[in-house]
């Protein structure tokens, strides 16, 4: 009898223990990141920089996989609606805050997804075609008010960071500049630099190079003071514009049903690849600014960015149309 009760409790014993051997620590296959523009625009940038040494540090690939499109509401959807196992995971910019405040109709909600982290910020400027003959911002407002209805800004997409500047423009200064959405910062830029747009309202980071070539002339920075690696450019508030300050940032996130522990470990991982100085020069040398912030201070700070823009989408009535 002994030896039968032995053996049942041998047998429990194992059964227990199955389900813990059979949970693999996370992760133990490719991750995506899903960067929701088109490739070559800041996010993609810093998606790259970043996720590779997140790999290293979790021993598994980081595959950045872009898709585009709806002012990056597609690539949103996409990991909102993913399985929250830490395998499909988000990087994002302002968008993800500006969107959700001019369409109600999107598939997903902001409470969707959960943010691992916030790891950089930058500053944004407005730049013209070189052949567009102005040299400022207040002399590119003389000029669209001479030329009424025949002027048109490029964005990355609607209800991203250069939709809501181009508005804001508008509405501050009574103009009618045509807004033109992309899929991406960088075909934005392209539009202006090919003619199809005369403005955009975009990151240093993306324009710097075309300004010192004097492809694209910088008319203001939207920042509290000039950037240091474009001094001689005014910031909007110098021009008589003190309202026009839009910083830009990137963000990391998961699906919000993602558990505590995997929502961790990413964060540990980010928080240690923005500690390595490789990352840190690589990101510096595309003119962005490490500025980690975790997960639970990436959503207070998520908090305060809906409040701002909520203001100013109600005032603009940036709306989808």
């Amino acid at each position: 009898m002994k030896r039968i009760v032995a053996v049942i409790l041998a047998l429990f014993f194992v059964g227990a223990a199955l389900p813990g051997q059979a949970a693999a620590p996370y992760p133990t296959r490719p991750i995506q990141l899903i960067c929701p523009f088109a490739p070559g625009g800041n996010s993609d940038w810093s998606a790259r920089i970043v996720g590779n040494k997140m790999a290293e540090l979790l021993g598994q690939p980081i595959v950045v996989v872009n898709k585009p499109g709806g002012g990056s509401a597609v690539g949103i959807n996409f990991v909102a609606g993913s399985k929250p196992d830490g395998y499909t995971i988000l990087t994002a910019s302002a968008g993800m805050v500006m969107i959700p405040l001019i369409n109600p109709q999107l598939p997903y909600k902001m409470d969707d997804l959960v943010p691992i982290g916030r790891l950089a910020t930058w500053n944004n400027a407005m730049v013209v075609n070189k052949d567009v003959p102005v040299s400022n911002l207040q002399e590119f407002i003389a000029y669209a008010k001479k030329n009424p209805g025949t002027l048109s800004y490029s964005s990355s997409g609607i209800g991203n960071t250069s939709h809501f500047i181009g508005e804001m423009i508008n509405m501050e200064t009574k103009l009618d500049l045509q807004h033109i959405p992309y899929t991406g910062e960088s075909p934005a830029i392209t539009a202006v630099l090919g003619k199809h747009a005369h403005a955009t309202f975009t990151g240093l980071p993306s324009i710097q190079a075309h300004v010192r070539t004097g492809a694209l002339k910088a008319l203001a920075v939207f920042a509290t003071q000039r950037d240091p690696s474009l001094l001689q450019v005014p910031t909007a508030a110098e021009q008589g514009f003190p309202d026009l300050i839009a910083s830009s940032y990137h963000a990391f996130y998961a699906s919000a049903k993602t558990s505590p522990a995997i929502l961790k470990k990413l964060e540990a991982a980010m928080d240690k690849a923005l500690q390595d100085k490789k990352v840190r020069q690589e990101i510096d040398n595309q003119k962005l600014t490490v500025a980690f912030l975790n997960s639970r201070e990436t959503k207070q700070f998520l908090e305060s960015e809906f409040k701002k823009w909520s203001l100013i989408a109600k005032k603009a009535n940036i709306k989808i149309k």
